[in-house]
This record gives structure tokens, sequence and C-alpha cells, in this order.
């Protein structure tokens, strides 16, 4: 098939699960093409990127300028394509002035469109986030796109419970247009649900991860010191100070533990004032920001990953997915999370990890000594962990999921 990626900012190195399926669908054979809006940050990329030549294939939208001449000069470049390469019926169409007046006559429609003018027309208009979905939904209403089969994936940030009143005003467009909506779990289904009551249209794909780059060595981990991980931004609904007090308690209890602690964000100076009240200095190291590889580093010299999410007040928001958690049980760390949000639905409760009860430190102390005690079950955990996320988030198992859901979806 021959799809779109329609992307806010492309690169984006937080985003390696689009990164991993774009390179799936290549990888199935597929033709991919990247739509957009702005450029990213081209010096600091996955590997995948440069790997899989992702830079040539994306295009970036040229924005319109307020300078009449150069909006005719864009024109006169479009045309200078000549009839084989663009679709010469949306051209007239954008330049419409009977349909759309003024915004074709100033060649508004024509910038709005600039991406689908190619004659060989995209089967599928893939969107990430629903501001991305909106985008191609205000085209089909508007008449600028017919065939296509326009999918959008929903993740966290564009769907979570304290704007649902907001979403119901703003997402009706999206709903009516797009012929294949994805969310990365049930917690995810169930704020779509609030929003929109009929799910037909939905499916379950998580965002995954390419398990063969996420493989544990034999590097020589501390013995005796049991490391454990926290990976993810420093905002409330992740719960990194809930990560101190956890780690507190670990220590008054004996414990020979260290945490790390890998992120930046607003609660950084939370975090490190508990560090110094509490003494926990020679505990806890704060990484800030760092690189994939880093982070597989860093896991690869772990015994426990941590993420005691929490859902933040006000608004409720909480983890959606937590690509992390697949990632660090890819890398054969028993997880220990919250029942906050998405999270439980991505391990295996009592096989794989933990699930404990929201803000419930005492819990989570009572898991992590039973992992920080035994080694054995640490091992079985670890292995269960991997052998989990290869059969259910592996970037090729769902690139095959995500190709039967667009065949099930093209318009006839």
């Amino acid at each position: 098939m021959n799809i779109a990626f329609v992307l806010h900012t492309f690169p984006v190195v937080s985003e390696t699960f689009i990164v991993n399926q774009i390179c799936a669908l290549i990888d199935a054979g597929h033709d991919v093409n990247i739509l957009a809006l702005e450029r990213g940050d081209h010096s600091i990329v996955h590997e995948k990127v440069h790997r899989y030549g992702l830079l040539d294939k994306a295009s970036y939208l040229e924005t319109e300028p307020k300078s009449k001449w150069r909006r005719l000069k864009f024109l006169v470049k479009t045309l200078k394509g000549g009839s084989k390469t663009f679709h010469g019926s949306r051209l007239v169409k954008a330049l419409n002035v009977f349909r759309y007046g003024k915004n074709a006559l100033s060649l508004h429609v024509l910038y709005r469109m600039q991406w689908f003018l190619r004659k060989d027309a995209y089967e599928v208009i893939h969107c990430h986030f629903a501001s991305m979905g909106l985008y191609i939904s205000r085209l089909k209403r508007d008449g600028l796109l017919s065939s296509e089969t326009l999918v959008t994936s929903v993740h966290g940030s564009d769907i979570h419970p304290g704007k649902v009143a907001d979403y119901r005003n703003r997402y009706p467009l999206l709903f009516e247009t797009m012929d294949l909506i994805t969310y990365n779990s049930i917690y995810t289904l169930n704020i779509l649900r609030e929003v929109h009551a009929d799910t037909s249209k939905m499916r379950l794909l998580p965002v995954g991860l390419d398990t063969a780059s996420f493989v544990k060595s034999q590097a020589a981990i501390a013995p005796t010191t049991v490391q454990i991980l926290f990976c993810g931004r420093l905002v409330p609904f992740k719960g990194p100070d809930l990560a101190i007090e956890i780690l507190r308690s670990l220590v008054e209890r004996g414990n020979d533990v260290h945490l790390t602690l890998v992120g930046t964000g607003p609660l950084l100076e939370t975090v490190s004032a508990l560090i110094e009240t509490y003494g926990l200095r020679e505990h806890v190291s704060l990484k800030g920001a760092m690189s994939q590889d880093d982070i597989k580093r860093l896991m690869d010299n772990s015994h426990l990953f941590l993420l005691p999410g929490i859902h933040e007040e006000p608004g409720g928001r909480a983890e959606n997915q937590g690509l992390v958690i697949q990632e660090a049980q890819a890398m054969k760390l028993p997880v220990v999370v919250s029942d906050a949000g998405g999270m439980k639905y991505g391990l295996v409760d009592g096989e794989t990890g933990f699930v404990v009860k929201e803000k419930d430190v005492p819990g989570f102390v009572e898991k992590l000594e039973l992992l920080i005690n035994d080694t054995t079950l640490r091992t079985e955990m670890g292995d269960n962990g991997r052998a989990y996320v290869i059969e259910h988030f592996d970037a090729g198992v769902l690139c095959e999921q995500l190709v039967v859901y667009y065949r099930e979806s093209i318009r006839n």
C-alpha cells in the first residue's frame, strides 16, 4: 500500500514508537511517506531514521506567505510539475472560486491541500494524535480528499479525562470523517467512550517497540545493591515524588537499594528537595533526559523497574500505556507499576511484574522487597516479561495487525 503518515513534527526523539511503526511497514513492503507540519531537530535522531532514510521520505508543509508574489511563485512551481505528476482535478478544485471564493483566489486552498496534489494518491492517510486527525478531517469535510482511507491514532496528551467536555465539542468531525481510530489501551478506550459513544470505528493498537534492539546482555551489575530504575518525565501523573517515598521506606527497612531516575520536568525541584530532606543522596541518582541508547544501557545494569503513576489532580490524567514498561520487560526487568490509567494492561500481574494500588506505598514496598530478596523470582519474571512483550508488543507483530485494520477500513 501507499501510506502517508501525517505528523505535527518530524523527527521527534521521544516519538520512537512512530518511527518503529513506519519502519515495520517499510519492512513489510509498503511505501510510506511522512508529511509533517514542522521540522524537528535533525541533529539528534533515532538511528533508524538514518538507516531507513526517513528524512528523505519526509515532506514539510510549505507555509502560506503574506506576499502575493510568493504565492504566485508557489502556483507556478506546482504547475511546472506537469499533469504527469500532479492530480489535475484536485488542482482545478483548489482553484475553484465558485466553491471556495476568496480562499481559492488567495491560493489558501492550494496551500492547505499541497500534500495531496500528487497523481499517485495515497491509499491510507494515517494521522498520529487527534490534532493532526482534525487537520485531515477538515480537508475531507471541504471536499479536498476523496477515496483515501483516513486513520487517526490517539495516544495520551490528546485524550485524557480532564478534557472530555472539551473533546465533545472539538472531536465530532474526527469521529465523522475517520474510517479508523486506534487507541493504545482499554483505559484510553474508556475515555473515548465518554467522548463518543459509538466505538464501531475504534480498534486496539498499543504502541510497540523493536524487541530485537532491546536485549539484555551479560552486563556485570552490582551483586548486592539492587538497582531500581524509574524512567519518565518528572510530572505528577508519573509519580516521581512517590518513587522517592517508596525508596525512603525501603532504605529505612534496611534494604540495600539504589534508585535511578531518568527524566526531567516540573517536579525536578520537588524530587531533589525530598532527596535532601530524607538524606537519600547516596541512594538516588538523577540522570535528567537521556537518549534511548543510554536508557537501554541503564536498563542493562538494573534489576527492577518502578513506575508508581497516579491519577493527577485536577483533571484525573494518568498514564495511557507507558511504552517504557514494555521496554523494561523486553530487557528482562520485572516491573512494578500502579493500577492508575492504562499501565496495568501492559504486563501480566504476578508473572512479569506486579500491579499495586495507586499511592499504596506499603504495597509497593512489599512487592519490591519480594523481588529484592528473591533472585530466582526476578529471573523468572524477567524471562516471562521478555516473552510477553515479544508476543504482544513487538513492532512487527503490531504492524501485521495494523495492516489488517487498514484493509478492513479501505473504502470499496
